[in-house]
């Protein structure tokens, strides 16, 4: 249950004046029975016959207080009526959300409680909370029907409903993933969206959905939900640093850092050569050169300025953060829109050995990986390496092969900055046993790199 109205219930139930004691026992013994759902994570789809019965347990609260609100009363203090507009009768559905960075929408009561229900097709779509910032909007929903059979929804594996969206009437480019589970035949899920915008939202922005199938049935679920932007305010931090750089004939300009403890963006407006468009990419760094990770993005529209120049606005997303850098370095890329060869790239193999280390790894730029160590621990492996020259080889393709040839992913796509005196990182790897070795590849296809920094003031 959100923690805001979980605490209110018990205050009701303890403040004498308001609520009896029978009462307040009753809303204490619910709240601490409420069951756990279980969901299992490792099947893709699970199919789920639909079921009459409800959530009863989980709506007994809320029942409870109606009652007792109305009868008991004969009428609905202020207060209480606002507690139950905003009274997520199933719990939060980001709370158990597959995605860590949702579960924190629940953890920090970011989110804003909707519970708007539209029925067609004898289906209901429920949508039950939003969550707005960091380039990112997400969506919480549950679906209800004896009709159609429910499906589990692996996050970014399937797709459980169709829709359209727009933002103050303007359509907006995103790219969006689903999950979903489904428990006593009601379905919860949620719709995650990385979005770019083409200017800034208005004071009280309004997302117009349009769900026009669920579950293969076609139909019409429209709603109109308000974006509230206060809940995410006081854990956003915005920049507007306005940082130009130039790099042979492309410019560029960050107009806009904002970070959220969900997601983060940044936005670049590009001026660059029409026939080099596709030519150019972005890695971003704090001000020690530490990567701040890459959560996907998205361009504006493109103007044609003249000149054989044209003009955009890229915004890239980082993963969330609550303790902001000091400044950034940008690192932008030009692989001069030549043909990529796989006959330019070589395989390496580092026998990871105190023998054979520190190793050397050289690459055509000058750049330099220098492994410098390793750990077989119980749990897992750790390899240590330092960079030189090219920020972006710190999350070089590395891994890590085993004594029967096989080859083990790093657990995490981001390496660990284990020193900020220098270049110095770490990478993990599942546990391992006798002899290992690193395997890695050095690609010579041309690509040159631009760095310039950025102050957040």
């Amino acid at each position: 249950m959100n923690k805001k109205v979980e605490e209110q219930l018990r205050a009701w139930g303890k403040n004498k004046e308001q609520v009896p004691d029978f009462f307040s026992k009753g809303i204490d013994d619910v709240l601490n029975n409420l069951p756990e759902t279980a969901t299992p994570t490792n099947e893709r789809m699970v199919r789920t016959k639909p079921k009459k019965k409800r959530l009863v347990a989980k709506s007994l609260v809320a029942a409870a207080v109606i009652s007792f609100g109305v009868i008991g009363s004969g009428f609905i203090s202020p207060t209480m009526a606002q507690m139950l507009k905003e009274v997520p009768i199933i719990g939060s559905i980001f709370s158990n959300s597959e995605d860590r960075s949702l579960t924190i929408i629940d953890e920090q009561d970011l989110a804003s409680t909707l519970n708007q229900t539209v029925t067609d097709q004898g289906i209901t779509l429920t949508i039950t909370e939003t969550y707005f910032g960091g380039g990112r909007l997400v969506i919480a929903y549950t679906i209800e029907s004896e009709e159609v059979e429910l499906e589990r929804v692996v996050k970014g594996r399937g797709v459980p409903l169709h829709y359209n969206a727009l933002i103050d009437g303007e359509q907006f480019s995103h790219s969006t993933t689903f999950e979903q589970s489904v428990d006593e035949g009601v379905a919860k899920g949620i719709i995650d969206m990385s979005i770019g915008l083409e200017s800034e939202l208005s004071e009280k922005p309004v997302l117009d959905l349009k769900v026009k199938e669920i579950a293969g049935v076609t139909g019409s679920w429209n709603f109109t939900l308000p974006i509230d932007l206060e809940k995410t305010k006081a854990a956003t931090k915005t920049f507007s640093p306005m940082t130009s750089a130039t790099w042979e004939d492309a410019a560029f300009v960050v107009e806009k850092v904002e970070f959220t403890p969900v997601q983060s963006q940044i936005i670049i407006d590009r001026t660059v050569p029409k026939d080099d468009i596709f030519d150019y990419g972005f890695s971003v760094y704090d001000e020690n050169g530490t990567s701040l990770g890459f959560h996907g993005g998205s361009g504006s529209s493109v103007i044609d300025v003249g000149n054989g120049l044209v003009n955009f606005k890229d915004t890239i997303l980082l993963q969330g953060r609550e303790e902001v850098p000091t400044g950034l370095m940008i690192e932008v890329y030009n692989n001069h829109g030549g043909p990529y060869e796989s006959s330019k790239v070589k395989e390496v193999n580092i026998p990871l050995t105190e023998s054979e280390l520190p190793y050397t790894l050289n690459y055509p730029d000058g750049s330099k990986l220098i492994v410098t160590g390793v750990e077989q621990l119980e749990d897992e492996t750790v390899v240590y390496y330092d960079i030189e020259g090219k920020l972006n080889l710190q999350n070089a393709f590395l891994m890590l092969e085993i004594e029967n040839g096989e080859r083990l992913p790093p657990i995490m796509l981001e390496a660990k900055r284990t020193n900020l005196q220098k270049l110095s990182f770490s990478q993990s790897f599942d546990q391992s046993e006798g002899p290992i070795s690193l395997f890695t590849t050095i690609d010579a296809n041309e690509v040159d790199t631009f760095v310039f920094e950025v102050k957040l003031d």
